[in-house]
């Protein structure tokens, strides 16, 4: 499924990959933070030193920065955004995750803006329009 950018997104992206010099997939940009999908091999060069290019980058844009690793099949995307799955379901559309009671809250995120945002990057790359939590 290919996914299309718009002009801030666009921008956003070359932006990072010139701090970088790492190649992003995709990025979605919220409220408070921007998400970009590189590819596995490549985190730890985005990272930078010490955390030196995600910090470059969290000042410039002025907003969190967070990294994900893009992968082709949408068990092994989730798998990376979400480590501490158990188990998953997928049916068409939705997806069941069972997650340990003590790491909701992390994986929802304050007012669910991490799981917004683990929905939107599922439903942009592998239309999965649906991710429930159990």
């Amino acid at each position: 499924m290919s996914v299309k950018l718009g002009t801030q997104s666009i921008r956003t992206i070359a932006a990072f990959e010139k701090m970088t010099k790492v190649h992003a997939r995709d990025c979605l940009i919220m409220e408070d933070s921007i998400y970009f999908l590189v590819d596995p091999g490549k985190i730890g060069f985005a990272i930078g030193k010490n955390g030196s290019n995600i910090k470059e980058v969290s000042k410039v844009f002025g907003k969190n920065v967070r990294l994900f690793a893009y992968h082709n099949k949408p068990e092994d995307m989730l798998r990376a955004m979400i480590p501490m799955i158990k188990s998953m379901n997928m049916g068409k559309g939705t997806i069941s995750l069972t997650i340990p009671a003590s790491d909701r809250v992390t994986v929802i995120g304050k007012g669910g803006r991490n799981i917004r945002a683990i929905k939107e990057i599922m439903n942009r790359h592998f239309d999965i329009k649906n991710i429930k939590l159990r």
